[in-house]
């Protein structure tokens, strides 16, 4: 092969021993030996492990190469840089954002010699695979071809039209230089990709023929003749001569299953297009065909096996070349053409047959031979050597269903919180040693895979155990596979990483209630009521929907028509939802006075509101609702119940004379709210029992038809239990904040929407109760809210509805009970702090609340201990439920608890069981870090 034979040019002598001993340690028979384990098979070994021990390339931390897996840009441009330039950094190349920071010096490199200039301004395109036509281009600029070159010729192959314009030059020198070659068609494929095996053996190539190619490429495109001239097979002077290339050709090979092998082209040519210009006459050219000049003779030399039986038939051949074009010998010139070969070892006689068998050395010795031709006419001696490596005979072939490497399907998983881990696997591809995919049905039975991940994500089987350890979006999860089947005698670790990417999201809501309130002077306006709207919408886009809670003072004055007139305007308008707004009625009233209020509020309302209904003196009598329960006023009917604090009795009520099955309030994480004593009922949206509404009902004989929704959950859960309170909120109206950037409440907010466990969850929600007349009072929390609006992430899909928008959406989701309801946040601490002083969120602190109908299960952990801990065990399944009181004492602590409330009263370890059961939960929800559970 011509570029073997420049080794001597490029290399003195002791370079050549050097070469040759490298050789010698590293390309041996034995598949175990191999600098590899995956290329015994493969028709680039040698030239594979000839450029590893040079540290032009390397392989994986398993033993593996992947000969047959593409090549990235980046990649190729390590390859490229480290055999031909070999340049450090440079760091006044600007760089590409996608190219991974082990490859950038040999980028930058290749930027600074214009050998690539990446796909834009910004991207190099590093992890795209390196098609055919583009290393041509790549090595053909480093050889001089530049935007300026003017069209050299065209390439003989057969789908030569099929290369772009931009490549056609550098395809047709490369081919010239013998560098590269088409399949057994000679067809190219240019825009199919390029393997590492078949770019290891083209930067081979190039490295071996060394600076000379450089000049014989500066001749080829100086003479520019190449168009007419097609590889011919050289002409020797003896017919029965072979011309057999040392070095196999590229042929592209796909490697993942999911690639769609390439349609197989025809091996019929295309026939040639004729020209569509005419010769010009001219006068004949001078008769030298007795003369026949050549400058360069190259010794083309078959792979020399050891096996005897083979030596009859092999062949040494040359080929003669002018000017770096291979040129045929003229039938008027053969007498004229003598040749001899010659080695030291006395193997092959003159005209390059083996004649002395004996003389081969073992596999993987070497064989110097030299060439002389000798041309008469005109006179001229030319000399050419190389070193032809003996192989060892080829083994048997390899059972195809032995496993040699295996590699992942997939080389991404999706975020977190777009992630259901229950329909991930982790996709497994099996390869055998010529690097074939194996079917799965032909994969031994005892076959067993392990994987070791240090980052805890997954267990042993690949399954996810630890789901919240995702990280983020463009992170890389590292990996090992350990593959064993005593059968096939294999056992071998193999190297695997995952991408995170974004994938899909699931939808979350917003619950917006707004209060409207008082009378007179102190109402709430028509411009704050606008304003209000209009500040979400600016945000959000007009298509959402709140609700109006009223309470029983603002209905009450006909002063407050205009307002009532808006609200029933966005009705109409925007779908907005109309609810009562009752505050601490338990505390306030017994039942008939709060019954009373609530007769009071439908009669003044529809007065005010739909005064065109109106019939004095029905107060308290069904017909008032019964008159707007039509198709034509039934939007407007109240259908909410907004309050800090409601028991069952009012529920019932509010369900049996008014059709409300929606409440939202304070009372879904602190019954009492007067001194915020006693946690309750579930972050989740739930259907409650009858008897208790802070718990959730066990099945349809305990269900009160009722969905309620906690109003805080912007910022429920930050704050640390403490001795004297279970305050876990920061409200973007708190009184006890006096921070105006809303920064606590963004923070935990965008906790919620980055929440790992989203598509776990039956609903992803928040939601919020607004004093917006209050707001007008307190130019802080004002600040707060426009804030905490204007500053909310915009890249989320988040849907604004009103309370009893919610509870349908959750209805939709859960059906007409709790059986499959759950909800799951992971979260860390704010690090703000209230005037009250024990009111805290310490940042330094993660906790993990999870949920469904049968209880509530509340982990933490500060940085830094080596387990988590169990704050909070509530068991929503203890029969009989206790039936909330009505009228309650301030101080009463009503939570739902059995005794294993950790934040304040820890009274008892958990039971066995009750250990079973946090376990069993955790594991649903793909947790299993340690827990401390007593």
């Amino acid at each position: 092969m011509r570029c073997e034979k420049k080794l001597k040019r490029i290399r003195q002598y002791m370079t050549g021993l050097l070469a040759v001993w490298l050789f010698c340690i590293h390309t041996v028979p034995v598949f175990a030996d191999r600098a590899f384990n995956d290329i015994e098979h493969s028709y680039a070994a040698d030239a594979i492990e000839a450029m590893a021990a040079q540290g032009y390339v390397t392989g994986y931390q398993d033993g593996s190469f992947r000969p047959v897996f593409f090549i990235s840009r980046q990649e190729w441009a390590s390859i490229f840089a480290k055999t031909l330039i070999r340049t450090p950094n440079d760091k006044n190349v600007i760089s590409f954002r996608d190219v991974s920071p082990w490859a950038l010096p040999y980028v930058q490199i290749l930027q600074k010699e214009n050998i690539t200039k990446g796909i834009s301004d910004q991207l190099f395109g590093a992890k795209h695979n390196m098609t055919r036509q583009d290393m041509a281009v790549w090595y053909a600029r480093y050889f001089g071809v530049s935007e300026d070159t003017r069209f050299a010729g065209i390439s003989s192959f057969v789908d030569q039209s099929d290369i772009s314009d931009y490549a056609q030059t550098s395809v047709w020198l490369m081919e010239r230089l013998e560098l590269i070659e088409g399949d057994t068609n000679h067809y190219f494929h240019p825009k199919k990709f390029v393997t590492r095996q078949d770019a290891t053996l083209v930067a081979y190539r190039v490295w071996l023929g060394g600076d000379d190619l450089r000049g014989r490429a500066k001749r080829l495109l100086e003479s520019g003749n190449g168009a007419g001239t097609m590889n011919q097979p050289p002409s020797l002077p003896e017919p029965d001569k072979p011309v057999v290339d040392l070095a196999p050709e590229i042929r592209p090979q796909p490697v993942n299953p999911e690639i769609e092998e390439p349609e197989r082209h025809s091996s019929k040519p295309k026939p040639p297009v004729p020209d569509p210009k005419p010769p010009v006459p001219g006068p004949k050219p001078p008769d030298h065909s007795s003369d026949f000049v050549v400058d360069e003779v190259v010794i083309k030399a078959p792979e020399l096996i050891n096996q005897p039986e083979t030596y009859p038939s092999y062949q040494l051949s040359f080929q003669l070349y002018k000017e770096g074009q291979p040129v045929s010998i003229p039938a008027a010139s053969v007498t004229s053409v003598t040749y001899t070969f010659s080695d030291a070892l006395g193997v092959f006689d003159e005209q390059g047959k083996i004649a002395h068998a004996e003389n081969i050395p073992a596999a993987d010795g070497m064989i110097p031979v030299e060439l002389e031709v000798t041309i008469a006419k005109p006179y001229r001696v030319l000399k050419a050597q190389t070193k032809l490596i003996v192989k060892e005979k080829t083994p048997p072939p390899e059972a195809p269903n032995v496993i040699r490497s295996v590699y992942l399907a997939t080389y991404t998983i999706s975020q977190a919180t777009n992630l259901d881990p229950a329909a991930w696997s982790m996709p497994y591809v099996f390869h055998n040693a010529k690097g074939e995919v194996i079917p799965l049905g032909s994969l031994p039975s005892d076959l067993k895979l392990r994987i070791e991940d240090s980052s805890g994500i997954f267990d042993e089987d690949g399954r996810i155990v630890n789901l919240h350890l995702i990280p983020a979006v463009n992170s890389v999860i590292p990996f090992k596979i350990e593959v064993e089947s005593p059968s096939q005698g294999i056992h071998f670790i193999s190297d695997a990483e995952l991408t995170v990417v974004p994938g899909e999201r699931k939808k979350q809501y917003f619950a917006v209630s707004i209060m409207l309130q008082g009378q007179g002077g102190s109402a709430t306006t028509v411009d704050q009521i606008k304003q209000a709207r209009q500040l979400l919408m600016d945000h959000f886009g007009p298509n959402l929907k709140v609700t109006w809670a009223m309470e029983n003072t603002f209905v009450f004055v006909d002063t407050n028509r205009p307002q009532l007139k808006q609200v029933l305007a966005y009705v109409d308008q925007y779908g907005d939802e109309v609810g009562i707004m009752d505050g601490y009625a338990n505390n306030l009233y017994n039942l008939p006075i709060w019954e009373a209020r609530m007769d009071e509020w439908l009669y003044m309302y529809r007065y005010n509101a739909l005064n065109e209904l109106h019939q004095g003196g029905t107060m308290g009598s069904p017909s008032v609702f019964e008159s707007m329960d039509t198709d034509q006023y039934r939007k407007y009917l109240p259908k909410s119940l907004t309050s800090f604090t409601v028991n069952p009795e009012q529920a019932q009520w509010l369900k049996d004379h008014y059709k409300i099955t929606s409440a939202m309030g304070w009372s879904a994480t602190q019954y009492n709210a007067n001194d915020m004593y006693g946690e309750g009922s579930p972050l989740m949206p739930y259907w409650s029992n009858k008897d208790n509404p802070i718990v959730p009902a066990q099945g349809l004989t305990d269900n009160s038809g009722i969905v309620f929704m906690n109003s805080i959950t912007i910022d429920p859960i930050g704050s640390r239990y403490t001795g004297v309170s279970s305050r876990w909120t920061l409200h973007p109206g708190d009184p006890y904040m006096n921070e105006t950037d809303a920064a606590p409440q963004l923070y935990i907010a965008q906790q919620y929407l980055d929440n790992p466990y989203q598509r776990l969850n039956t609903v992803n929600y928040m939601s919020i109760i607004l004093g917006i007349n209050s707001f007008a009072q307190n130019q802080n929390s004002s600040q707060i809210w426009d804030n905490f609006v204007n500053h909310f992430p915009v890249d989320r899909e988040v849907e604004i509805v009103g309370v009893d928008g919610l509870k349908q959406i959750y209805e939709s989701s859960a059906g007409s009970n709790n059986d499959h309801s759950e909800f799951t946040l992971m979260f860390r601490g704010s690090g703000f702090k209230t005037p009250m002083g024990s009111n805290n969120s310490p940042a330094n602190l993660r906790y993990l609340w999870t949920e469904n109908a049968s209880q509530r299960i509340i982990l933490s952990k500060e940085d830094g201990d080596a387990a988590w801990s169990i704050i909070d065990f509530t068991d929503y399944t203890r029969s009989p439920i206790p039936k909330l009181p009505y009228n309650l004492d301030k101080k009463t602590d009503v939570s739902y608890v059995t005794g294993r409330n950790f934040k304040l009263a820890p009274t008892a370890p958990l039971t066995a069981d009750e250990i079973q059961r946090v376990k069993n939960r955790l594991k649903e929800i793909y947790f299993s870090e340690k827990v401390n559970y007593q």
